[in-house]
């Protein structure tokens, strides 16, 4: 008796949180930001493109033209993705690039230099963090200019 009353107490939460995620499966709009730029595919076929409008009770909105806005019920999604830069990428290899430059500028000004003062570590420790950074900034700039999706579900 107190076996099967288990049993079915198990089952029955195990129903009820299958119900509660099916209204916002894995915490989707919780990740979203409102005014994002959202991908939502919902068949093979039918995509929809727009930004992102906070709806509640299971559903989203998409905005893809001004003034109107598309309702979608999460549990009709089969993916959804949400539009960003690639900034954090370009600033990466732009001031590896830089950093790799400056040890370059370090090694000529090192053997070009014909007094003491050049000697040592003092041309590595300004040329690479100034062509580090120099290299992160226009690396971040060109990462922003390319967008990628990002898949927040499934």
């Amino acid at each position: 008796m107190v076996r099967s009353s288990l049993i079915s107490a198990l089952l029955l939460s195990g129903a009820m949180g299958r119900a509660a995620g099916q209204s916002d499966p894995a915490g989707v709009v919780s990740r979203i930001r409102p005014g994002a730029v959202i991908r939502a595919r919902l068949t093979s076929e039918q995509t929809v493109t727009g930004r992102y409008v906070p709806i509640g009770d299971g559903r989203l909105g998409i905005t893809a033209e001004p003034g109107m806005t598309d309702t979608v019920r999460l549990s009709q999604l089969r993916q959804l993705a949400v539009r960003g830069r690639h900034t954090k990428t370009g600033a990466i290899i732009g001031g590896a690039g830089g950093a790799a430059f400056g040890v370059f500028v370090g090694i000529l000004v090192t053997a070009l230099c014909e007094t003491d003062s050049c000697n040592g570590t003092r041309p590595y420790l300004i040329a690479v963090p100034v062509f580090g950074a120099a290299g992160a900034l226009l690396g971040g700039a060109v990462g922003a200019a390319f967008p990628k999706w990002r898949t927040v579900f499934p």
